[in-house]
């Protein structure tokens, strides 16, 4: 999926240079694969296409959507997960006022002190996790966006229309993952803490169960007031910058690869603002641990929010953004990319700008 985005040359501008005529172009087109087809027609067309009407009304339609979204994401997670762990290392560095926070340096930090492993450590919760976060927060976007074409009988929505259908989506998601947003988080930041403090879990249904014993059902959704924060933040500076770009830069250089790239670049940097904030307090609320008084450290979002401006100043909040950033935008690219193919493979929809 990726590859074919990267294409410098398309099937139908190759074709259209070695033949001639018209006709021709077309004859040549038509014995291309179904990949080649798919990409000339649909996704690297010169000209602004009319929008399409949604194929997903039916309940299959809109099961679709949501399995586009999930293999998308789930794709991400196992290509870019030793970066997520990076960031959220360096977002602890930060809380314990390190004076060195480079990526690198942390990098050769962790590979020395605990191997390689540890990269990779509550992939099994993030797995889990991605899957339905990504099949809601995406899935359930273009289900509402969909929806709201075929009820009002547009062809596009309003930027608020769009907006509105980010943030919905987005908060819904997290909602419904969160206990998996804990663990994950709890397991990548381990090894960080003092052993007296490590909790051990040996995997997902051990910490499922372990957390709900020893500190209550309640405890699943802890931070969840930062995390629906950081979700609506994220969805609506990933979707809607993303949708927005597409149907701005495509009368000028079309539907290809450049402005899919470009897109989705400026859609990680939007979504890398908005939420790393949220992001870094969520990470503390999550991992936070009793202490010798018996008291947890962060009361809830605004204290947690609050103390951090007082111990690492406004720009504190933004800790851990270039390996944040590093991670979100190709984690951007490679969920927009595959999840506008797979909708477009599975006949949910041809390409056309939401907004």
């Amino acid at each position: 999926c990726v590859f074919f985005f990267f294409k410098q040359k398309t099937a139908y501008e190759i074709a259209q240079r070695l033949v001639g005529s018209e006709m021709c172009i077309r004859d040549r087109v038509s014995t291309q694969s179904t990949w080649d087809s798919i990409f000339t027609g649909i996704m690297t067309s010169k000209s602004q296409p009319t929008p399409a009407t949604p194929q997903s009304s039916s309940v299959v339609g809109k099961l679709k959507n949501m399995l586009c979204g999930g293999t998308a994401g789930t794709t991400s997670i196992l290509l870019l997960y030793p970066v997520e762990t990076l960031k959220t290392r360096v977002q602890m560095k930060s809380e314990a006022g390190a004076a060195k926070m480079s990526a690198f340096g942390t990098i050769k930090e962790i590979y020395k002190a605990e191997g390689i492993k540890s990269f990779y450590m509550g992939l099994s919760a993030a797995l889990a996790r991605q899957m339905l976060f990504a099949s809601i927060r995406i899935g359930l976007f273009y289900n509402i966006t969909d929806y709201l074409k075929q009820k009002n009988g547009k062809k596009t929505l309003s930027l608020l229309e769009t907006a509105a259908s980010s943030l919905a989506a987005g908060g819904s998601a997290i909602l419904t993952v969160m206990p998996f947003d804990v663990i994950f988080v709890r397991m990548q930041a381990e090894n960080s803490l003092p052993k007296e403090q490590r909790r051990g879990y040996t995997g997902l249904g051990n910490a499922l169960m372990r957390i709900s014993k020893e500190e209550g059902v309640s405890s699943l959704w802890k931070g969840s007031t930062p995390a629906v924060a950081r979700a609506m933040a994220l969805n609506f500076g990933m979707l809607v910058p993303y949708e927005k770009c597409k149907a701005l830069l495509a009368p000028s250089i079309g539907y290809n690869n450049t402005n899919y790239i470009i897109s989705s670049g400026i859609a990680g940097f939007g979504a890398s603002i908005c939420c790393l904030p949220f992001d870094n307090a969520k990470v503390k609320l999550q991992k936070q641990v009793k202490g010798p008084d018996g008291k947890l450290p962060y009361k809830g979002l605004i204290d947690c929010m609050g103390k951090c401006f007082k111990k690492e100043g406004f720009f504190g909040y933004w800790a851990g953004f270039w390996p944040f950033y590093s991670f979100l935008f190709p984690q951007t690219v490679v969920i927009l990319l595959m999840n506008d193919f797979l909708r477009i493979k599975l006949g949910i929809s041809k390409i056309q700008p939401t907004l």
